[in-house]
């Protein structure tokens, strides 16, 4: 049977079964509502979509019988031999029953739309788990934390003396199509305000009623349209969430290095972590945001994780620099700036987190959806969440889970 869905905004979803029926495969033409806003395609497109995980796309875990899975008992996770350590709670100190109640809330959707759970401790993999249909090989889109994981690839070209944080944006853009009706005020944008959200360019994709970073998805030349935006504070002065205006330092970081993104990512950041070349999607031009983008399995997303844990340092190899990983952790702009429950370093979202009657620091690379690598130095812990809860707003029921995690040990 084919399927056919149509969406509030005016979107048409058209499915039919593929071979054996296992996989449905058809379009979405988007429609000229209200979501065309925050689509990656403008109206009246159409784009090719396939669904393939079946039943368990709309359940956490099916049991045998074909109703929701609830009981659960923790088992270690397996060793796939591809570099990340892996090993049991049983003396980590931690408490399994605890841990047992964190994965059962999210298969009784008491943490919705939750597609993966990795816990690590003492550098080890010890709780892995995956939910509906997902797996350890899938890659996941991890949306801003590929702004994260720029900021690691910005700290290996400062110290391999490509870019510095000092240096004026328009220095190296003195012929900017954007200058048209200059404001003075952005000459002295730097990129450091850029890596803290503080550049006063016009643009910040949580306020503003059009995110202009959806609307530089949809311009034909993102580097122009970034290097155009209109400035409204003075640089330095007020915390503006803004994925565009980060559009220029990966320019800057493919023309100073003679690399693509993604090249770069791989030669210097990802493949000394054992990632084979991940999937960052691509803009016109062969261009690569470093907002956005990225798609990772979440045992690559816990590489990440150990790496900056670890002040930089992969199985003993100073990937990073070590001074990068505590000056980008740093908080650069305090939550009372940011409007958030966290303070914002150099694309690291820092916040505290209560435990057993004390605060602990967490470092939080933070993807909109559920998508996060949650770094906790205090407890020599990393959790990884990946997700679906687009419909949701805030922390998307992560935070509450990684307090349950936190709570087991």
């Amino acid at each position: 049977h084919s399927l056919k869905a149509q969406t509030p905004g005016g979107g048409v979803l058209a499915l039919s079964p593929l071979g054996t029926g296992k996989f449905l495969a058809g379009t979405f033409r988007q429609g000229p509502g209200k979501d065309s806003k925050q689509s990656l395609v403008g109206d009246g497109a159409t784009y090719p979509v396939t669904l393939c995980r079946g039943e368990e796309f709309l359940h956490p875990r099916l049991a045998v019988d074909g109703r929701d899975q609830t009981l659960y008992s923790y088992q270690p996770p397996k060793n796939f031999g591809d570099g990340l350590e892996t090993g049991s709670l049983a003396g980590t100190g931690a408490d399994s029953g605890k841990m047992e109640q964190v994965v059962r809330h999210i298969l009784s959707r008491k943490f919705p739309h939750i597609h993966g759970l990795l816990v690590l401790k003492n550098d080890r993999l010890v709780l892995e788990e995956y939910f509906y249909g997902y797996g350890p090989q899938d890659p996941h889109p991890v949306q801003s934390v590929t702004k994260s994981v720029f900021s690691l690839l910005f700290g290996i070209a400062e110290g391999q003396g490509l870019l510095g944080r000092s240096k004026k944006l328009f220095d190296y853009y003195p012929a900017s199509p954007g200058k048209g009706g200059w404001d003075p005020r952005k000459d002295q944008i730097t990129l450091e305000n850029l890596l803290t959200m503080t550049s006063g360019l016009g643009c910040d994709d949580t306020k503003d009623s059009d995110s202009c970073s959806w609307a530089m998805v949809s311009s034909s030349d993102w580097l122009n349209f970034s290097l155009s935006l209109p400035i409204r504070e003075a640089p330095g002065t007020h915390f503006a969430y803004c994925g565009a205006c980060l559009t220029p330092l990966g320019a800057l970081l493919e023309d100073k290095s003679g690399l693509k993104l993604p090249q770069y990512a791989q030669k210097y950041l990802l493949g000394p972590l054992g990632i084979q070349a991940p999937l960052w999607w691509e803009g016109p031009g062969n261009t690569h945001s470093p907002a956005f983008g990225l798609a990772l399995t979440p045992r690559e997303m816990a590489k990440i994780g150990c790496l900056v844990l670890d002040k930089g340092k992969w199985k003993g190899r100073q990937v990073v620099p070590e001074d990068w990983i505590l000056k980008s952790t740093f908080i650069q702009v305090p939550a009372r700036k940011t409007g958030k429950e966290a303070g914002y370093g150099y694309l690291w979202w820092v916040r505290e987190a209560p435990w057993h009657g004390k605060k602990l620091r967490v470092l939080d690379a933070w993807g909109v959806g559920g998508q996060h690598i949650f770094i906790v130095p205090g407890l020599n812990l990393v959790c990884v969440l990946t997700g679906g809860n687009y419909k949701e707003g805030g922390l998307n029921h992560s935070f509450e889970v990684l307090r349950e995690v936190m709570d087991s040990f």
